[in-house]
C-alpha cells in the first residue's frame, strides 16, 4: 500500500522531474541568449533536490522502503544521489561554454530526466522499477550523443548506441522475466528466498547469466564495450563527460544491489564469473587505450579498464558471500565517487584543448603547460590519479580495491590489476610528457581556437575544472571520510 508519507522520500526526484519540464517550457518560449537562465534554473533545482534528500534522509542511514516496497531509500542511495546531482551540476556548468542557448537548454534538460533514472535506480528495490529506471536514464544519454545533429560521427555514434542498447534492455527484460519465473516475485529481497527454495539449477543460472550479460552492457564490461569509444568520441564533450561517469556508475550501484541481494544464493558463482569479466575488461581496456590518438576514445577505453577495477570489488564481495562490510563493496562506492571526479575533469581539460586546437587529437596537447597551464597542471593530477600515483585519491581507490582481492583470496585478480595498472601508466603518462615536456606546435597559437562567449563562461569552465582537480587531490589526501561514508552506507543498505 502506498502511504502520503512516501511522497515526501521522493521530493529529490520530483524536482529534478520538475526543472527537466520547466527547461523544456522555457527552451519553447525563449529565443534569445539567456543560457545563465538555464543554468541557474538547472542548478537551483538540484540544490532544492538535494536539500531534500538529506531533510528526508532516514535517521542513521536505516532503509525505509516506499511505494509497496518499489523503492527504498538508504544509505546506499543516498551516497550515490549525492554524487550524481554533483555530477550533473558540473555537466551543466561545463556545458554553458559549448553550447549556444537552445542547445544548451536541451543539452541541461536531457540531463535532468537521465539523473531522475539514475536516482531511481540507485534505489530501486524491485526488478520492473530497476528497467524504468535504466530505460528513463539511457533514452536521453542516446539523445545527448548525437546532439551535434550536424557531426556525421555523432549520428553513427548515437545510432550504434541506442541499437546495442536496446538490445541489452531487451536481454535484461528476459532475464526479468525468466527471474519471475523461478521465484514468483519481482522484489530484489524476495528473489533470493525464491532462488533459495528453487535450488541452484541451470534454468537459475540461466537466468542470472542473461541479467549479467545486459548489466555488462550498461557498465561496458568485455565483451559488452563496443559502443563505448564510439559514444564518447562521437558525443559532445560536456555530454561525453557525463555519459562516461554517471549511467556507468548507477549500473554498477545497481548490479551491487543484485549480486548481493538478490542472487546472492548465487554468491560462487557469482564470484567467477565477475572475476573472469573483470580480468578481460582490465586487460583489454587498458591495452586498447595504448593504441589510441583520438584523447576521447583514450578515455573511452580508460573507463573501461575502470570498470574492471570497481568489478573486482564486487567479485570480492561475492567471493565472502556478502559478510565482511569493508570487503568489496564500500570499496566500489569509494572508487566510483573519486573516478567520477577524475574522469569528469579529464573530459574538461580535453575541451580547452579542443577548443584551442579544433582538435582531439592527443598531439594538441603538446606544450600546454606553455599556453594554458592551470588546465595542464589539472590534467597532470587526472591522469596521475587515474594511473594510482600517491597520494592522490585514484591511489586509495586502487589500493581498496586490491586490499578486497587480497582479503577475498583472488590472488591471481590482485596480481592483474597491479599488472594493467603499470601498463596503463605509458598512455596517461604519455599525455603528461607532451603538455609538459614537448614545445607547442607553432601552428597553435597561445590564444588559438574560438573564444567563450563571455568571461563568466570561461570562469565557470575553470571552476569546473578546479573543483574536479581539488576533490581527486582532496579525497586522496583525507579519504578516510569518505571511506566511512562509504562503509556506512553498505551496512545500512546492502547488509
Amino acid at each position: 500500500m502506498i502511504e502520503p508519507s512516501d511522497i515526501g522520500y521522493v521530493l529529490p526526484e520530483l524536482t529534478v522531474l520538475g526543472t527537466a519540464l520547466a527547461l523544456l517550457l522555457w527552451a519553447a518560449i525563449t529565443r534569445s541568449d539567456q543560457r545563465w537562465t538555464s543554468v541557474g534554473l538547472a542548478l537551483t533545482g538540484n540544490g532544492l533536490a538535494a536539500l531534500f534528500m538529506f531533510m528526508r534522509a532516514p535517521a542513521d542511514d536505516a532503509a525505509v522502503q516506499i511505494f509497496a516496497g518499489q523503492l527504498v531509500v538508504d544509505g546506499f542511495s543516498t551516497f550515490f544521489r549525492t554524487l550524481f546531482l554533483i555530477l550533473a551540476s558540473l555537466a551543466i556548468v561545463f556545458g554553458a561554454q559549448r553550447f549556444s542557448t537552445a542547445p544548451l537548454t536541451d543539452f541541461a534538460a536531457l540531463l535532468q530526466f537521465s539523473l531522475l533514472g539514475m536516482m531511481l535506480l540507485v534505489g530501486a528495490a524491485d526488478w520492473a522499477t530497476a528497467f524504468i529506471a535504466i530505460e528513463t536514464m539511457a533514452v536521453p544519454v542516446y539523445v545527448l550523443v548525437g546532439l551535434t545533429r550536424f557531426r556525421r560521427e555523432s549520428l553513427e555514434a548515437a545510432m550504434k548506441y541506442f541499437a546495442l542498447g536496446a538490445f541489452a534492455s531487451a536481454i535484461l527484460v528476459y532475464g526479468i522475466a525468466w527471474t519471475y519465473g523461478l521465484t514468483g516475485t519481482t522484489s530484489l529481497a524476495e528473489t533470493a528466498a525464491g532462488i533459495t527454495a528453487h535450488g541452484e539449477t541451470p534454468w537459475t543460472l540461466f537466468a542470472l547469466g542473461l541479467i549479467l550479460v545486459a548489466m555488462g552492457f550498461k557498465v561496458a564490461a568485455v565483451p559488452f564495450h563496443a559502443w563505448t569509444p564510439d559514444a564518447y568520441q562521437g558525443a559532445p564533450t560536456p555530454a561525453a563527460a557525463f555519459i562516461s561517469v554517471g549511467p556507468k556508475v548507477a549500473a554498477m550501484a545497481l548490479l551491487a544491489r543484485v549480486v548481493t541481494l538478490a542472487f546472492e544464493p548465487l554468491a560462487a558463482n557469482i564470484a567467477i564469473a565477475l572475476a573472469v569479466i573483470a580480468a578481460a575488461t582490465m586487460i583489454l581496456g587498458n591495452l586498447a587505450a595504448i593504441a589510441q590518438n583520438d584523447v576521447k576514445r583514450l578515455l573511452g577505453y580508460s573507463s573501461i579498464a575502470h570498470t574492471g577495477y570497481m568489478l573486482v570489488g564486487l567479485a570480492a564481495v561475492s567471493q565472502t558471500e556478502g559478510t565482511s562490510t569493508f570487503i568489496g563493496i564500500p570499496s566500489v562506492l569509494f572508487y566510483g565517487f573519486v573516478y567520477a571526479f577524475m574522469t569528469f575533469g579529464a573530459f574538461a581539460v580535453a575541451y580547452v584543448v579542443e577548443n584551442q586546437t579544433g582538435s582531439n587529437d592527443i598531439s594538441a596537447f603538446r606544450g600546454l603547460a606553455q599556453r594554458a597551464p592551470l588546465p595542464a597542471v589539472a590534467m597532470a593530477v587526472f591522469m596521475l590519479s587515474l594511473t594510482g600515483v600517491p597520494p592522490l585519491s585514484g591511489f586509495l581507490g586502487k589500493l581498496y580495491i586490491l586490499q578486497s582481492a587480497v582479503d577475498a583470496e583472488f590472488g591471481w585478480l590482485a596480481v592483474v590489476l597491479v599488472v594493467t595498472s603499470v601498463v596503463s601508466a605509458f598512455y596517461y603518462l604519455r599525455v603528461v610528457v607532451m603538455m609538459f615536456m614537448q614545445d607547442a606546435d607553432e601552428a597553435v597559437p597561445a590564444d588559438a581556437g574560438s573564444a567563450p562567449a563571455s568571461a563568466i563562461v570561461a570562469d565557470t569552465h575553470s571552476a569546473v575544472i578546479a573543483a574536479a582537480a581539488g576533490a581527486t587531490v582532496a579525497f586522496g589526501i583525507v579519504g578516510g571520510g569518505l571511506l566511512t561514508w562509504a562503509q556506512s552506507a553498505v551496512t545500512n543498505g546492502l547488509l
